[in-house]
Formats: C-alpha cells, sequence, structure tokens
C-alpha cells in the first residue's frame, strides 16, 4: 500500500491537493453554518476564552493575502514560502492575536479609510487615479481563485489599517528618542575610518611548496575521506519535456475567440512584469508577444503534464520492475536512456532534473525499480533502478594529481598564516618606534595599500573588494580597532589581510546639518518598529494563542515574530 502511494504520489498530488484546498476553504469559510460537530475550544484559546473559529478562518485568510501582497504568489503554491520558513498556521494565529488587540482598544479603521486604501494599491500607473478594471481583474483572476472574497479582501485591509494603528500606539516609546541622542547617533555611524591594509594571496606561496612522492602518499592517506567516492546509483529514464506540445498550444490559443481580451486584462493586473532595459512600463502592444508565450508555454505544459499522468497511469499498473518503464515506452515509441552513475546529493548530470531526482533514485532497488512521477521546470521524468555502485576509495596512483593540488593549497595557506603573523608582529615594533605601517610592510616585501574614508554603515569597499575581500567583514574589523592600532591577521578565502587604523574623522557638519532629520525620523520609527515587534512577543506568549500549534510550528512561530 505504501509502495504504491508513493509511486503514484505525484500524480495523485494534484488531486489531493485540489481536495484539501476545497476542504480547507470549507473548513475555514465564515459561511458555514454553526452546527458543527467540531467545537470551538478545538482550535484552542486566546487569553483564556475559546477562539471562534469565524475569526480564525478570517485570520488565515489575512495571513494567505498579506503573502499575496507581498510576494505576488499564495503560500501554498510559493516554494520560497517553505525556503524562507514561512508558517501559514503561526502568522494567522499572530494576526488572529491582533484582530483582538485591535478591537480590545476600540480601534476602527471605517468604511472611508478601506475605501482610500483600495483606490492607493490600484493605482493606474497611467493616470494615477484608480483603476476599477485592476481591482476586478485582481479579484476574479487572483483572490477568485484562491478563495478570497471581496468581503474577504475588505476585511483584511480593515485588520491592516488597525494593525497599523496598533503599532503606532505600543511603538510610540520608541518615538520618544530624544534629538541630543539621535544626533549622538548619527555622528557615530557617520563618522569616517581611515585605513590601511595589506592583502596576502595564497596563491602567491604555491611555488614555494615542494612535493615529493613520500609527503603526498601520506598525505593521502591521512585524508582517505576526501578522496572516497560516494555510493553511486544509474537509473533508466523516460523524459517528456513540455516544448513537444507548444503546437497543440498553439492551436488552442488560436481557437480562443477571447485570448486577446484575456491577454489585455492579464497585463493590467500584472504590468509590473513588463517593462524596457530602462525599467519603463511597456504598452500592452509591446508586451503582447511575451504574454502571449507565456500562455503557450503554460498551455504546453499543462497538456504535456496531462499526456505524462495518462503514461504514469497506464505505467503503476505494472509489476514494480525496471523492465515496465522499457517495454511501455517501446511500445509508446519513447525513447529510454540511462544516466551515468551519480551520488544522492550531487545528482544525476542532466541540466533540468528537479530537485528530487537523486533523493528518488537513491530509495530505489531491484524489487522495488519505479520511481515517482517527477515533474521539473520544463518536463517530467519517469525513471528505474539500474544499478548501484558501492563506495570506494581510488588508489593513490588515480587521484595524484588532486592530491597534489591539495597539498600544495593547503601548505600555500599555511606559510600564508606564517607571513601575516609575521607583518603583525613587524608593524607593531615599528609603530613602537615611531615609524609608518607601510614601511614595516615594504621592509617584509609587501605593499601597503591605503583605502578611501568608509563610514559604519558603507555597503562597498572597492579597493578591499577588488582583493575579494567581504565588504562587512573589512568594515566591521577597522572599526572594532582604535586609532593607531593594527588588526591581526584575519584569514579569508584566498588569503588574508592585515589592516591598519590611522584614525576616524567626524562626519562635516554641512551633512549633520542636511541630513540629521531624515535619519532622526528613520531612528524613531525603527525603533518604534522594534518597540511593537517586542510588546506582541510578549503578548503571543501571555495570550497562549500558539498554544495549539505543534511545537515546531511554535518555535518558527517565535521567529516570525521577530522578523
Amino acid at each position: 500500500m505504501i509502495g504504491t502511494l508513493r509511486r503514484h504520489s505525484q500524480w495523485l498530488w494534484g488531486i489531493i491537493i485540489t481536495v484539501v484546498i476545497v476542504t480547507f476553504v470549507i473548513f475555514f469559510s465564515p459561511n458555514v453554518g454553526n452546527n458543527q460537530s467540531r467545537g470551538e475550544a478545538d482550535y484552542g484559546t486566546i487569553y483564556g476564552q475559546p477562539i471562534k473559529r469565524d475569526e480564525l478562518a478570517q485570520a488565515y485568510t489575512d495571513a494567505r493575502l498579506g503573502y499575496f501582497l507581498s510576494t505576488g504568489q499564495w503560500p501554498d503554491r510559493d516554494e520560497r514560502a517553505r525556503m524562507f520558513g514561512f508558517n501559514l498556521d503561526a502568522e494567522a494565529r499572530q494576526r488572529l492575536l491582533i484582530n483582538h488587540q485591535v478591537r480590545q482598544h476600540g480601534i476602527d479603521a471605517g468604511e472611508t479609510a478601506v475605501k482610500e486604501e483600495i483606490k492607493n494599491i490600484f493605482t493606474d500607473p497611467q493616470t494615477g487615479g484608480f483603476s476599477l478594471q485592476r481591482y476586478d481583474g485582481m479579484l476574479k483572476q487572483h483572490f477568485a481563485s484562491a478563495g478570497v472574497s471581496e468581503a474577504a479582501f475588505e476585511r483584511f485591509l480593515k485588520h491592516e489599517l488597525g494593525r497599523q494603528q496598533l503599532a503606532r500606539m505600543f511603538g510610540l516609546s520608541g518615538k520618544l528618542i530624544t534629538a541630543k541622542a539621535a544626533d549622538a547617533f548619527f555622528r557615530r555611524e557617520n563618522e569616517q575610518a581611515l585605513t590601511e591594509f595589506v592583502f596576502l594571496a595564497s596563491s602567491n606561496n604555491l611555488a614555494k611548496v615542494k612535493l615529493d612522492d613520500a609527503t603526498l602518499r601520506t598525505w593521502h592517506t591521512n585524508n582517505l575521506g576526501t578522496y572516497r567516492i560516494s555510493e553511486r546509483v544509474a537509473v533508466h529514464y523516460v523524459y517528456f519535456p513540455y516544448t513537444n506540445h507548444n503546437a497543440e498550444a498553439d492551436k488552442e490559443l488560436a481557437a480562443n475567440t477571447n485570448l486577446v481580451a484575456f491577454m489585455e486584462a492579464y497585463y493590467k493586473t500584472n504590468v509590473f512584469r513588463y517593462r524596457d532595459t530602462n525599467g519603463t512600463a511597456l504598452p500592452f502592444s509591446q508586451a503582447q508577444a511575451q504574454i502571449r508565450t507565456e500562455f503557450r508555454d503554460e498551455a504546453a505544459a499543462r497538456i504535456g503534464y496531462q499526456k505524462a499522468a495518462e503514461f504514469a497511469n497506464e505505467l503503476f499498473k505494472q509489476a514494480n520492475k525496471a523492465d515496465s518503464l522499457l517495454a511501455l515506452a517501446a511500445k509508446k515509441g519513447l525513447a529510454v536512456k540511462v544516466t551515468e552513475p551519480f551520488t544522492e546529493f550531487e545528482g544525476p548530470k542532466l541540466t533540468n532534473a528537479p530537485p528530487n531526482f537523486g533523493r528518488t533514485a537513491f530509495q530505489l532497488s531491484t524489487d522495488e525499480a519505479l520511481g515517482q512521477m517527477l515533474p521539473g521546470s520544463d518536463g517530467v521524468y519517469f525513471i528505474a533502478f539500474k544499478n548501484r555502485l558501492k563506495p570506494e576509495d581510488p588508489p593513490f596512483a588515480k587521484v595524484k594529481d588532486r592530491v597534489a593540488e591539495d597539498y600544495k593549497r593547503s601548505q600555500a595557506i599555511e606559510l600564508t598564516l606564517t607571513e601575516g603573523t609575521k607583518l603583525v608582529a613587524a608593524a607593531n615594533a615599528a609603530l613602537a618606534k615611531g615609524k609608518s605601517f607601510k614601511d614595516a610592510a615594504k621592509e617584509l616585501g609587501h605593499v601597503a595599500l591605503e583605502v578611501p574614508p568608509f563610514s559604519r554603515n558603507a555597503r562597498e569597499i572597492e579597493i578591499a573588494a577588488s582583493r575579494g575581500l567581504g565588504v562587512e567583514e573589512f568594515r566591521d574589523q577597522s572599526f572594532a580597532l582604535a586609532a593607531g592600532k593594527v588588526s591581526s591577521f584575519r584569514q579569508v578565502s584566498g588569503g588574508g589581510f592585515v589592516v591598519y587604523v590611522k584614525g576616524f574623522q567626524p562626519v562635516a557638519e554641512e551633512q549633520v546639518k542636511a541630513k540629521l532629520p531624515e535619519f532622526t525620523e528613520s531612528l524613531r520609527d525603527n525603533r518604534a518598529n522594534y518597540a511593537f515587534r517586542e510588546w506582541l512577543g510578549r503578548e503571543v506568549e501571555r495570550s497562549g494563542v500558539m498554544a495549539a500549534l505543534q511545537p515546531q510550528t511554535k518555535k518558527g512561530a517565535a521567529k516570525g515574530i521577530g522578523e
């Protein structure tokens, strides 16, 4: 049973996810009657009171809408949501708490404010006025397909406006920073470091490393794990590229008499996607060809996926053997290819293989030979087990060149570290005698480079970046030193550096006068936002709103609050 589900999981997933989404919408819909067998207390409590189903439903809608308006994708359809740790359950309960607090403090944004917010969101970039077409397009094309009604969207906006008022209320303490304190922060952030540095490249020491067979053999023996070839598998595969169905997709589009109207409606709700090289929005007439290609590609992918699913239905009725894939492919006139042996984490040498190709292949065996249907970005794969190769330690002769390179690189790094440590000692001794950092470096055959002044918030330090140094590391190391001090040798990829701080240059009074007001306002906003997040974090703990979630989910919720 489990094996069958595993093999069928990809093509069944489209059906399963539809059921899940429909169930989700029905279960959490505010329109569901109150005569449900599930009691309201099952949703957990907030400040000791049972959470109401309808309020939690709207909080889930708010969380989904918030994500969509930030990213242009629904969280249940966007791979980035999982990658960035977005947790819909935790986000919904946090919004539930905020909505509760908005009501408790008597905050009511009102219909007029909601209408103004809608006008602001759906402004026509050409005219600057409200675009009813863009608003209707969003409701029909995006919200309706995700089960979000116009009324739910308006409630979301009302809650958002309430949240903003709540944030201003509890972030007020952050706004109380004095002008004097802001002035001190501004001067600290904008003072300039005056530095010199020496960069030592490990590659300069490669030629100094002496090689002999005995040394290399010892290195190889001591580092066998580095050269071990991991377990590998090879699989048969059949590939269904979506591009095979471009002609069918073109024919389908040509038969659609409303195609241009659909394309224009899509353009109006996605105008930000179509820009020229200068970033200017393209008119529909110039974007039309690109949009049609996107429509064609989407239709071809849909047709291709359907054909692959039909193949899957037939394949997974057969015995779970590699011969089943080979025989069915031959019957359908499809090419069967074989991958080169690959490791689980490297995957096959196929430019368009889906991320789970290698993981799936390593679950296969002679007795469980058929892998699940594997959709990729531009096609679908079916795989079957061919053979498995055990890990092996290649003999020294086979990896001698690689061993030599690794040994040389390791010894060059050690030599560079010795040089860097020697430079630091020489620089400190020279400075104590009244000599310069540049002279100390020159005596050891190194060149000290002078860096243009930079501040604590510098995002670019060109001369350091040109040597491969990370801007943050170089900047932070410089400001960690007092004037007249030399850093320790800092190892980085490709070598290392030593920095000398000559002094610090205060920010010009003209700059203080010109930029301090804006800085002060920004600082107060940041402090207010921090104060609100701190308050919200405490209320989450005090309210118990997250208690109904699983431990891992609650852990993610705490992370989300601080972001």
